[in-house]
């Protein structure tokens, strides 16, 4: 399974931020959170302010190019991209993207993009958007995991569900997180966007 996350550094560059969060993930690597990442991936691009207009104005074109491509059925494919690879150049540029756009982008490259490391004053509302309330997600997972003591089925999911709901209410850096700010480890950026001129986001896509 592969999961985004934009680690939160303080730097003065974005090669120092790359180097700060290769350093972070050291710790957490072998299975701990991660056995594979690369910084942008499948999310490169996403700290780019231009790309959530870009997706919105690509969805519009693939509904009207494929009929199959529906909101029940969003199921874009490597064929359909490549299809449409002029098309959605066009999108990009007529938007004022720099670069390739986001779905042109070898997903097992590292830093394919500029915007794959931003400094943090040029992607708030981004960081805003994906920064997660711990204590409500650890809630879920407390109701899950005694949900499913009641489980009669002969499958107990709650060990699994136990750990989550551990890291969760610890404010831990596991596969959950979303946003995380590696100066003061925790998973609340509210002192990193109030000193956002001293910080760099990172998109980092993870594998475990």
């Amino acid at each position: 399974m592969h999961k985004g996350v934009i680690l939160l550094t303080k730097a003065t560059d974005s090669d120092e931020a790359v180097v700060n969060v290769e350093s972070f993930l050291e710790d957490y690597g072998d299975g701990k959170v991660w056995d594979w990442y690369v910084v942008g991936g499948r999310w490169s691009g996403t700290l780019n302010s231009k790309s959530k207009e870009f997706f919105e104005k690509s969805e519009e074109h693939f509904k009207a190019t494929y009929p199959e491509y529906t909101n029940e059925r969003p199921f874009l494919t490597t064929k359909m991209v490549e299809e449409q690879a002029a098309a959605l150049e066009t999108i990009w540029d007529t938007i004022g993207g720099i670069g390739k756009n986001p779905l042109a982008r070898n997903q097992y490259t590292d830093r394919t993009g500029d915007d794959d490391t931003m400094p943090l004053t040029e992607c708030l509302e981004v960081v805003k958007t994906w920064t997660k309330d711990f204590e409500k997600e650890a809630e879920v997972m407390w109701n899950k995991m005694t949900e499913a003591k009641t489980n009669k089925d002969g499958h107990d999911m709650s060990p699994y569900y136990a750990s989550r709901y551990a890291e969760l209410k610890h404010d831990m850096f596991c596969f959950e997180s979303n946003v995380f700010d590696i100066e003061t480890h925790t998973n609340n950026p509210d002192e990193a966007i109030k000193n956002a001129d001293q910080y760099f986001a990172v998109m980092v896509d993870m594998h475990n």
